[in-house]
């Protein structure tokens, strides 16, 4: 299968087998990162999530996430290290709400999607793992290349810390990939992005 070609690139230019975090915003967006980063790098994963709502929904998310690691380590022979989650909606919320009017995909997303990858990457710094990227880009609903400038732009403000792997999980196939695994391994699939509004607007 192909792989994007900034990823292809990347992984060519590593030597033995680094660590490196992803964040995983479920478990069926996991699946092709999952399948192309667990043959390449000593894989963790956060679950930096604190915009899901409602909490149950939350926990639903995190449920198939380990079932998608369960399932690479049974079926792919890939181990992938979980991080400890923790959920802070109301405080994750504070600056989000005054936005609470603004369509889905604009501003307040991309302030979303900030914040998430900035809780991952901070810890990155604290565990030691010097690359990380994120599943946000395999959503066909989320605009991959804002995704990957706002990352870049974590990366510029901390020139020390990780670095971010470029990837776009939807391109080269890796969409209808990974949405193949996530239904042989049975995973819950979402209908919604996952904040409030989003399920408002669902509604």
């Amino acid at each position: 299968m192909d792989r994007p070609k900034e990823l292809a690139r990347a992984l060519r230019k590593e030597e033995g087998r680094r660590r490196l975090l992803l964040h995983s915003c479920c478990g069926p967006c996991s699946c092709y990162p999952f399948l192309v980063l667990g043959t390449h790098y000593d894989l963790a994963v956060s679950f930096a999530n604190s915009n899901i709502y409602p909490r149950e929904e939350w926990e639903r998310r995190l449920r198939a996430l380990k079932r998608a690691i369960r399932g690479f380590a049974r079926h792919y022979r890939i181990e992938i290290k979980l991080l400890e989650p923790h959920c802070d909606h109301e405080s994750f919320m504070e600056e989000l709400r005054p936005m609470a009017d603004l369509p889905e995909g604009g501003e307040r997303c991309l302030l979303c999607y900030r914040k998430r990858m900035e809780e991952a990457r901070l810890i990155a710094c604290k565990e030691g793992i010097p690359l990380w990227c994120t599943t946000l880009t395999s959503s066909r609903q989320k605009d991959s290349e804002a995704i990957i400038r706002l990352a870049q732009e974590l990366d510029e403000k901390d020139p020390e810390g990780p670095r971010f792997l470029i990837s776009d999980w939807k391109r080269g196939g890796g969409l209808e990939e990974g949405e193949r695994i996530a239904r042989f391994l049975m995973l819950y699939r979402q209908d919604y992005c996952g904040c409030e509004y989003s399920l408002r607007d669902r509604k």
